[in-house]
């Protein structure tokens, strides 16, 4: 599973590209969008084309340590910085903001996250060992997975938010209940996975809660592009 740290980066890079502010040219079905709702798995979603301009890096995350996301998937990176705010910058969607977290078992299943300031992207896989019986050789089943519904805590209540591929929209309530973490200690999320009916608790480093602060300050949603920008 030695590409996990850069799909992960990949997903987190088109995480907060701009995609749920983007126009579509196009029929993607008769599902209405807006920016609160899942954009990622329209329903009776056909061909489309959709025209996005590259995003740049917003004010005030120039102190960030870049990161150039351009090794493909036959040589993946795998020396991204975990719980530390980055500045990626990828050569297809452009400049982003976001951290990096992973919760696993030595040798075992793993969870990888990925939270951008317009994006957040869940998945990793599963490890299960079996064996025959004495003297049977032992197996491990390796089984990827995606999430697609997210709990977070938020003070007294928490928000449920629905996604798809392991991918889900921030909005301005889940910046700010993210941003809001208490400092200083770990933090907890909840998640289930395409095809259960199951939540799994995972644990965030306190590393990562404190890069939240980083990535979800003074947020704002992107703006739509303009008809200029599609060639209208």
């Amino acid at each position: 599973m030695k590409n996990t740290f850069a799909y992960f980066a990949l997903g987190l890079a088109l995480s907060v590209s701009g995609i749920p502010a983007s126009a579509q040219i196009g029929n993607a079905g008769n599902s209405p969008s807006t920016p609160a709702q899942n954009v990622f798995c329209e329903k009776n979603l056909r061909s489309t084309v959709t025209r996005v301009s590259k995003t740049v890096l917003p004010s005030g995350y120039s102190d960030l340590k870049d990161v150039q996301l351009n090794s493909d998937f036959r040589f993946p990176k795998n020396d991204l910085p975990f719980s530390q705010a980055l500045s990626l910058n990828d050569p297809v969607t452009g400049q982003s903001v976001g951290v990096l977290d992973q919760n696993f078992i030595p040798g075992g299943s793993k969870v990888s996250s990925a939270w951008g300031r317009y994006g957040i992207s869940i998945g990793g896989y599963w490890v299960y060992i079996s064996s025959g019986g004495f003297g049977s050789a032992v197996i491990s089943n390796i089984i990827p997975f995606e999430a697609d519904i997210l709990w977070i805590p938020d003070g007294e209540s928490f928000l449920i938010i629905k996604g798809c591929n392991g991918r889900f929209t921030v909005t301005n309530e889940v910046a700010a209940a993210l941003r809001n973490f208490p400092a200083g200690k770990n933090g907890y999320i909840r998640f289930s996975t395409e095809g259960t009916g199951s939540a799994v608790l995972s644990e965030i480093g306190k590393e990562t809660v404190q890069a939240w602060k980083k990535v979800y300050a003074n947020w704002a949603p992107e703006a739509p592009p303009k008809v200029e920008s599609l060639g209208f």
